[in-house]
């Protein structure tokens, strides 16, 4: 069928309602960003995809509870009440994450992906928070 894009939009008043706007099967691939890789994260762990691909994903799990009352943004903080543990998924993971990014953004993706067993993390040369999707596909062409 191709790409099926899920706009996340902020006017959805939950975590759980952007969740509910995916629809999948076990032959998807699921590709997130941000707070999209936040979602795909739950979402793949209701319904394991074929694959699973995280760039820069917002860490809005428990295990960043103190961070995120710091560092979240204000439409952010509200969602806290939200927060679950970062899901168990039986699919095979890859997370991306520019080294441009912030230093607190790496540590907390880092850490999303040490608690997924066997998921594939990494570091993308000169990438940010925005140009972490195109730098990673550019180093598949090399």
């Amino acid at each position: 069928m191709g790409i099926v894009p899920v706009s996340l939009t902020w006017k959805t008043k939950t975590i759980q309602g952007w969740c509910d706007q995916v629809e999948m099967t076990k032959e998807d691939i699921i590709i997130g960003h941000s707070i999209g890789g936040a979602v795909a994260l739950i979402v793949a762990s209701r319904t394991p995809p074929k694959e699973l691909h995280l760039y820069a994903p917002t860490p809005i799990f428990t295990e960043f509870l103190e961070s995120f009352k710091k560092h979240a943004s204000r439409q952010l903080k509200s969602r806290v009440k939200e927060l679950k543990s970062i899901p168990k998924v039986s699919c095979p993971v890859f997370i991306y994450i520019g080294d441009k990014e912030h230093p607190i953004m790496i540590a907390d993706v880092k850490t999303i992906s040490k608690h997924i067993p066997g998921s594939v993390f990494k570091l993308i040369k000169g990438a940010d928070h925005m140009t972490v999707i195109p730098n990673s596909i550019a180093t598949i062409d090399n």
